[in-house]
């Protein structure tokens, strides 16, 4: 697909260096038609909207990295807070109480949240994956598994704009489900549910709602 998209661009390329050759069995003065010009625009304009598009993918790209990075840095403030928490997670989606500042320095957030996503009552990032426009906020699910404010299983995760290989490789925790030893997720009083496993490979990662290309990591 690069080298067929190349080979078009240095075509245009070429004929445009063609328009400005002036034959030596041209008489009169050395100018432009007006056909000429406007031939040479409209190829400017083909170049320029080829160079947009692809901008814009490779911003979404850039937002994804970001998003995946964010995952695996809320998992792993996870994690340390379960170390010192006698073996459990957090039973809330308003996570910035429990782990900022001693697990992790600020509670990340879409990168096209743009203060969109629901907060806590101090106005930070609530956890709980709902849909902005679209804009999928980052979600977290825990479960209970038997007792509900004792955690043992969680989920956090992120929608991305494309697919990407980090899907092949994440977690792909079913949280909508019936749960684990009869204990349904989420647990009492959370709302934030995600098939972590409908990981689109169309790349056609535009859900308004959760639902494709959901990058998740925690335990199940």
């Amino acid at each position: 697909m690069l080298i067929v998209k190349y080979q078009f661009i240095v075509s245009i390329l070429n004929s445009i260096k063609n328009l400005f050759v002036i034959s030596p069995d041209r008489k009169g003065p050395k100018g432009f038609t007006l056909v000429e010009l406007l031939v040479v625009i409209a190829i400017i304009g083909i170049l320029a909207t080829l160079l947009l598009l692809q901008l814009a993918v490779a911003r979404g790209k850039a937002r994804d990295v970001k998003r995946i990075a964010d995952v695996n840095q809320v998992r792993t403030a996870l994690e340390l807070w379960f170390d010192d928490n006698a073996a459990q997670y957090p039973a809330t989606m308003d996570l910035y109480s429990d782990i900022v500042p001693k697990y992790i320095g600020q509670l990340p957030q879409d990168p096209l949240a743009a203060g969109g996503c629901n907060t806590d009552a101090g106005g930070n990032p609530r956890y709980d994956g709902t849909a902005v426009g679209t804009v999928n906020c980052y979600g977290y699910a825990y479960h209970p598994d038997g007792v509900a404010s004792d955690p043992i299983r969680f989920q956090v995760w992120s929608q991305l704009e494309q697919w990407a290989p980090a899907l092949g490789s994440d977690a792909d925790i079913d949280s909508t489900g019936a749960g684990v030893n009869g204990n349904p997720w989420p647990a009492a009083g959370a709302g934030a549910t995600v098939e972590g496993g409908l990981d689109d490979v169309t790349a056609n990662c535009d859900d308004a709602t959760p639902g494709d290309c959901i990058y998740d990591q925690g335990i199940l």
